[in-house]
């Protein structure tokens, strides 16, 4: 559903939502069915948290998640019933003005400025206008923080916003040389997602330390620095949180594969991250170790869920092939290409408004036709499948670089290939010039 089809301003919300009085929601749960429950899950609907086609006025288990949803995201204690804190909350978000696609003003300049702290934001001015750009930066941070994904700024995103920012700016900044209890935070966080090895958390951030958050930032498709900038650090406390508290599912809760773990489960996943290109050990094992949890994160950054490198359901069932396949439109793909032409290459970089690399430019307009891919040069060279002769939406490969593949566009026909080089930005080339004949390896299909 497109975002200008939802937005309520706030004398729309006051006109369209009648309140119940106070002691209607002195307590709402499942099994009540009333005109007044109905409301609620408009008021519910108008945020993005209740997703069923239509309002039925029965507290069902849809309306139960949907209420738990919205608890998580105003921080209330999760218990899926309406009490009056709740309540309270909803009716404050339903009354407050919700921003979205075509919204202008302070407020917009103000989400920017809070999206471009945080590292969401990469457009190089603060417009005041909401445009793709920031509804697409909107969407980054909402994935980030397991609320709805509408890239609407409605109240419950922008209260976790304002949370966010407030928590991230204590360790921002952090680099090498640095010392102190802000170090020794940051190091035990990344030894309980895995990337921080050393024996002793040391208070000092030297360049163990420093490759550990580099470790994470390219797991994250982030700049890998090796500096804990504000992005860094959001990042980092959603994937510390997720650890600690993963989500509820409604399949398979039980299931929770990390390191340590052992047995058929993780020999299954190791075996579908290999099939995939993300787990690189020869040997399929059965002990989740770091080279499974690495394999994980890598697999959650391109499928875009909570980077934590453990398995979760929802982790689980995407890598097993629950979620329906999406068949590509390579005439779309070649269009989409074509319009970005031109655009700046940027090292890390995997979105227009900021450039893009060789294989972020492919990672982006995949994804644009529903398709997730791994990250990198090599993880598609591994997971794609090999053609004699390459097609219109092929993947294309070249050792520019080293003997294996470090540079890949996309096949667009006629011997021509679209990529973003790193003196060119994206543009177009022929396979029988000299330069990429003499360093093609080869082509494969990643859909």
């Amino acid at each position: 559903m497109k975002p200008s089809h939802v937005v309520f301003t706030a004398a729309m919300a006051s006109a369209f939502f009648l309140a119940p009085d106070d002691s209607q929601a002195a307590e709402w749960k499942k099994g009540m069915s009333s005109p007044e429950i109905k409301q609620l899950q408009l008021r519910l609907k108008a945020q993005g948290f209740f997703t069923y086609p239509q309002a039925t006025g029965y507290f069902g288990a849809v309306t139960e998640e949907a209420v738990k949803a919205f608890q998580r995201a105003m921080n209330l204690p999760v218990t899926g019933s309406v009490d009056p804190a709740t309540y309270a909350k909803l009716t404050v978000s339903a009354s407050s003005r919700t921003l979205a696609i075509g919204s202008r003003g302070d407020e917009v300049r103000e989400l920017q400025q809070r999206l471009k702290r945080l590292g969401y934001f990469r457009y190089p001015q603060i417009t005041g206008y909401y445009g793709a750009v920031t509804a697409e930066a909107v969407k980054q941070f909402q994935r980030d923080n397991r609320l709805a994904v509408t890239g609407r700024a409605d109240q419950a995103t922008l209260e976790r916003l304002k949370q966010t920012e407030g928590s991230v700016s204590s360790s921002v900044g952090l680099s090498v040389g640095s010392r102190g209890s802000q170090v020794r935070e940051l190091q035990r966080h990344l030894k309980q997602l895995g990337y921080f090895t050393y024996p002793n958390i040391t208070g000092y951030y030297g360049e163990i330390t420093a490759e550990a958050v580099r470790r994470f930032q390219r797991a994250n498709g982030l700049p890998a620095t090796g500096v804990v900038d504000s992005r860094t650090a959001a990042r980092l406390g959603n994937a510390v949180k997720a650890k600690i508290s993963p989500p509820p599912t409604s399949k398979r809760p039980s299931l929770l594969l990390s390191i340590g773990s052992r047995g058929e489960e993780v020999k299954r996943v190791q075996q579908k991250l290999r099939e995939l290109g993300y787990f690189i050990n020869s040997d399929i094992t059965g002990y989740y170790g770091a080279v499974t949890a690495d394999a994980v994160r890598r697999f959650q950054q391109a499928a875009k869920l909570p980077v934590t490198g453990v398995v979760d359901s929802q982790t689980y069932e995407r890598l097993l092939g629950q979620a329906p396949a999406v068949k590509l439109d390579v005439i779309e793909l070649v269009a989409d290409a074509a319009e970005l032409l031109g655009a700046p290459y940027v090292w890390g970089g995997d979105a227009p408004e900021e450039g893009f690399d060789c294989s972020g430019f492919i990672f982006y307009l995949f994804q644009q036709q529903g398709v997730t891919l791994p990250r990198t040069v090599a993880l598609m060279w591994k997971a794609g499948a090999p053609v004699s002769a390459p097609e219109v939406g092929d993947i294309v490969f070249f050792a520019t670089t080293t003997s294996g593949p470090s540079h890949a566009g996309i096949y667009i026909g006629n011997g021509q290939f679209i990529h973003s080089g790193a003196s060119t930005g994206v543009t177009i080339s022929r396979l029988d010039q000299s330069y990429w004949k003499q360093r093609y390896l080869g082509a494969k299909r990643l859909f």
